[in-house]
């Protein structure tokens, strides 16, 4: 790891980001430090990419149960530019707004990817969340179906997007839980 050629950002530059970014100028100059210690010595910031590996050592995300499926959400090749990164932490910024959260909190809980959330993707989510903690597969199963059954509106046996929206509206614990502090 090495440090960036380009290290430090210009003035007109960080105000672009915050004016694009739900965050404030200290984050972003905070992600750009740890994007620049992350990046192969003499690499301009500008052009430089981390690699999903390199990005999860990172403190935000290393004991993050998500932190595969956040990385593939945020990025199509598996590299993070510095401003992929920007996106992410907006994201899961507390400025950023409700609905963006939860449409990211469904795409990243979607994790066969099919533009919808089935009982397996949310007994997905269901074991990583407790994280190692014991839940007999039995359990797992019946909690899922649980959810599914309370929060599939059409009965048709998964979640669009508009019912997750509708059931993460029951659950404001969810906004405040749904972030990560870069």
């Amino acid at each position: 790891m090495g440090q960036c050629t380009s290290h430090s950002m210009k003035k007109d530059e960080l105000e672009e980001y915050q004016v694009l970014m739900f965050l404030t100028k200290g984050e972003i100059l905070r992600i750009h430090d740890a994007f620049c210690n992350s990046c192969p010595q003499g690499k301009d910031y500008r052009q430089a990419k981390l690699t999903t590996e390199q990005l999860c050592t990172w403190p935000q995300l290393k004991v993050n149960p998500f932190k595969d499926r956040i990385c593939k959400v945020f990025s199509t090749d598996g590299y993070f530019t510095f401003e992929d990164i920007l996106g992410m932490a907006s994201v899961f910024s507390d400025l950023a707004c409700p609905s963006l959260k939860i449409e990211y909190a469904f795409r990243i809980y979607d994790f066969n990817d099919d533009g919808f959330i089935d009982e397996d993707d949310l007994q997905s989510v269901i074991r990583r969340m407790l994280n190692g903690k014991s839940l007999s597969e039995e359990e797992t199963v019946s909690l899922a179906s649980h959810i599914l059954e309370e929060a599939d509106l059409d009965n048709d046996g998964m979640l669009s997007l508009a019912e997750f929206e509708h059931a993460m509206a029951k659950s404001p614990d969810f906004l405040h839980s749904f972030r990560i502090c870069f």
